[in-house]
């Protein structure tokens, strides 16, 4: 596999993981395992940053990196902000 591929998964992992988490979240499924399922890939799309810059040092100069990385920081605001409803919302 060459820098560009290992690139672009990273990229998609946060992408991925920001609409499983969206659709767990408001799921009615509310079993132990789906919430461990959920805070796994919360995280990986908070850590959509950390994939961003990984993408940008393996491969530099792919147009396709730098469009996914935009989205990689998209994913991440998304769950913060929704996070950020949720503390607004209950009164935290």
């Amino acid at each position: 596999m060459n820098k560009k591929n290992v690139a672009i998964i990273l990229e998609l992992i946060p992408i991925v993981s920001v609409i499983v988490t969206f659709v767990l979240i408001f799921s009615p499924i509310n079993a132990e395992r789906i919430q461990w399922l959920t805070g796994t890939t919360t995280i990986l799309a908070l850590f959509g940053f950390v994939f961003f810059i990984v993408g940008r040092i393996l491969a530099r100069e792919e147009k396709v990196v730098r469009i996914l990385g935009i989205f990689d920081w998209i994913s991440m605001v998304a769950i913060v902000g929704l996070y950020v409803l949720a503390i607004f919302s209950f009164g935290l």
